[in-house]
């Protein structure tokens, strides 16, 4: 009897474990499987794939779709891309926003919602991160996934002890090797996230860019955040873009990067070609460390009062407070950024692109 009884312990555990086991395996199957899902206007023309510019990411998770709206009459092409970092929720929902509400009369326009998929694919669970956010609409809630600001290790491994960026031989951190935005201008055969980059820069190329945007979110104690951070070519045209926008009361900063800083994409983008690249960093508390629970209402409301009181003792580096900054706030910010800057280039050229 004494020996039945620890056996059925033994199987008793056994099952709880196991049951435990299937609950997180169906959360990470969902978390690596499940994709975003939204409804582009009726602008959209095609939808591609990087693989269409590098080879070497077919049949690959890394083979993000790409998505290209046109009106029909020649014009300028403009670029939106966001998922450099798939924990950065607002840029990502910018782009489905734009991509659901886009109406064209010249040009065209090409989206690339989620750049790093394998970034998407995995969450941030040491981080106490929600899988996902719901927000509400006049048909319901609708829900998207939160990833990761590094590309998962499952698809790219191991990390050097040492990330040597290529081509610069700049010496980074080993986690640096899956960060999309130090990995440019890529390697077409070379590491995942080297291959992304590739594409990406190829896909600018090949399709004459003439305005590109990767679109980010910056913690409230980031030094770098309301801004355009643009290479020196660019700089006229954010510095007027940014003028009209405070006219507005949207406030953007500018910053112009250095030509030493290699890899990232506001440098590497426009280099050798005549792109005029931006990438938009707008405030967000969801990935600070010093913040109340992780939940989603963060990502959505992004208000946090442990923030909002080491805001008012002057630890942040904008200002902050119990309102915070919500998904609306955010995403406006980042299209209100697009917008401008593509009125602003019309008036820079002779000839509106």
């Amino acid at each position: 009897m004494k020996v039945n009884k620890v056996l059925f312990r033994k199987i008793l555990i056994l099952l709880l474990f196991t049951v435990i086991t299937v609950i997180a395996g169906i959360e990470f199957w969902q978390i690596r499987n499940l994709h975003d899902s939204f409804f582009p206007s009726d602008c959209l023309v095609k939808v591609g794939r990087l693989s269409d510019y590098n080879v070497f990411l077919k049949g690959t998770d890394c083979d993000a779709p790409v998505y290209f709206f046109d009106s029909g009459v020649e014009g300028g092409t403009l670029f939106v891309m966001s998922g450099t970092h798939p924990n950065e929720s607002g840029a990502i929902l910018s782009s489905y926003l734009l991509m659901e509400n886009l109406k064209l009369e010249k040009g065209r326009v090409i989206v690339l919602p989620v750049a790093n998929m394998i970034a998407s694919s995995t969450g941030l669970p040491g981080f106490a991160y929600p899988a996902s956010y719901t927000i509400k609409t006049a048909n319901g809630g609708r829900s998207f996934k939160v990833g990761s600001r590094l590309s998962s290790p499952l698809d790219q491994w191991p990390d050097p002890l040492v990330f040597i960026q290529y081509p610069s031989n700049t010496k980074l951190c080993y986690e640096d090797s899956r960060n999309l935005n130090r990995s440019y201008p890529g390697r077409a055969n070379g590491r995942m996230v080297e291959r992304v980059g590739a594409a990406i820069m190829d896909l600018i190329r090949n399709e004459h860019v003439d305005y590109a945007f990767d679109l980010h979110e910056a913690s409230i104690t980031y030094p770098t955040n309301n801004a355009f951070i643009v290479p020196e070519k660019t700089a006229d045209l954010a510095f007027w873009s940014s003028m009209i926008l405070a006219e507005e009361d949207v406030d953007f900063n500018v910053e112009i990067s250095s030509e030493n800083l290699r890899g990232f994409s506001h440098q590497e983008w426009g280099r050798d070609n005549e792109t005029d690249p931006f990438l938009v960093e707008v405030p967000t508390p969801f990935i600070d460390r010093i913040t109340g629970p992780m939940v989603d209402s963060l990502i959505v409301e992004g208000a946090d009062e442990f923030l909002a009181r080491m805001a008012s003792k002057g630890f942040s580096t904008i200002s902050y407070d119990n309102d915070g900054f919500s998904l609306d706030y955010r995403c406006g910010k980042h299209l209100s950024a697009i917008s401008e800057v593509v009125s602003a280039g019309n008036s820079f050229h002779d000839e509106a692109r």
